[in-house]
């Protein structure tokens, strides 16, 4: 997910499917296609949006077998990563096909740590 760290929209679309779906159980939360997937996080990332959500960094792991990756966000006016969301991942021909977004109490689950300082790898 290094296109979520450097805020690269444009990176992230070709990663994703032209179909890709995304959900975040339990919320009621159901985007289908790329366009809308982008249309809903690209302002997230840029920090001239008032939608502007924080600085992205993001550590792999997997769940059920599949690719995931728990992110971490930073922000505004703060200095420590604080875990966000664990993002599983089903990919089909190279591409992302499915996102499925759990809320960030479940990192620790993934034995993950909480937080992330900026100079953590």
């Amino acid at each position: 997910m290094v296109a979520a760290e450097r805020a690269d929209v444009s990176m992230m679309a070709d990663m994703l499917s032209a179909d890709v779906v995304v959900t975040m159980p339990p919320n009621p939360v159901w985007l289908v296609g790329r366009d809308a997937v982008l249309a809903q996080v690209g302002p997230a990332f840029d920090a001239a949006s008032p939608r502007y959500f924080g600085r992205w960094r993001h550590l792999p792991t997997w769940a059920n077998r599949q690719p995931a990756v728990a992110g971490y966000v930073q922000r505004p006016g703060t200095s420590v990563y604080r875990a966000q969301l664990i993002d599983v991942l089903r990919v089909e021909g190279g591409r992302i096909a499915e996102i499925t977004t759990f809320e960030a109490h479940l990192v620790a689950a993934f034995g993950l740590p909480l937080t992330l300082s900026p100079g953590d790898r």
